[in-house]
C-alpha cells in the first residue's frame, strides 16, 4: 500500500501503537489520519464521517478503524447501526482493530478484516519489509542483468552497423 486511511482519536496510545507498527515493518507508506471520538454519544456520527472522508478520496489504499480496549460501554459506538452500515458501504477495504483479543463489536463483523488489537490491524494492512528485501534485490539483479544484455546487443548492432558503413563507404 501507498497511503493508510485511520479512523480512530488523535491522542489515543491505539494510534500511537499503530504509527509505530507501521514505521517499524514498512516505512514506506503514508497515512492520512481522520481524528474523532470514538466513544460516547457523538461517536457514530464523527466516525461515520471520518470514514466516509477517507472511504471518498482515491488516494487511499486501505482504512484502518481503530480504538483501544475499554468496556462494552466503551466500546458501543462500534456498534451503532450508521457505523456499520458505512464500514459495509465502504469501497475501501477496511480493517477493524477495535478493543482488545477477546472484544468483539458489530463493525468487526461487516470490515473487510477484522483485527485483534489496533497493532494488529497495522500489521495486517502492510507488508514487513525485512521480508520484502530479498524479493526486491532479486528483482534487480534481474533487472540489471536484463539491461546489461541490452547495452551489449546495442554495442553489437553499432559495430555491426560501423563495419557495414566502412565497407560501403567510397573511401574503401
Amino acid at each position: 500500500p501507498k497511503k493508510l486511511g485511520i479512523v480512530t482519536s488523535a491522542d489515543a496510545a491505539a494510534l500511537r501503537d499503530i504509527l509505530n507498527v507501521l514505521s517499524r515493518r514498512y516505512p514506506l507508506v503514508s497515512v492520512l489520519i481522520a481524528p474523532t471520538l470514538v466513544q460516547g454519544a457523538d461517536a457514530p456520527a464523527q466516525i461515520v464521517r471520518a470514514l466516509q472522508w477517507l472511504d471518498g478520496r482515491s488516494d487511499i489504499d486501505t482504512i484502518i478503524v481503530a480504538r483501544g480496549g475499554g468496556s462494552v460501554a466503551d466500546l458501543w459506538a462500534f456498534n451503532d447501526e450508521q457505523v456499520v452500515r458505512a464500514i459495509f458501504a465502504a469501497v475501501h477495504p477496511i480493517i477493524t482493530g477495535v478493543g482488545h483479543e477477546t472484544d468483539f463489536t458489530i463493525a468487526d463483523f461487516v470490515a473487510d478484516q477484522r483485527a485483534p488489537t489496533p497493532s494488529a490491524a497495522a500489521e495486517i494492512a502492510v507488508p514487513d519489509i525485512e521480508e520484502i528485501k530479498p524479493l526486491l534485490q532479486g528483482l534487480q539483479m534481474a533487472l540489471t542483468a536484463e539491461f546489461q544484455g541490452l547495452v551489449q546487443q546495442r554495442q553489437w548492432q553499432v559495430r555491426s552497423l560501423l563495419r557495414t558503413l566502412t565497407s560501403l563507404s567510397p573511401q574503401s
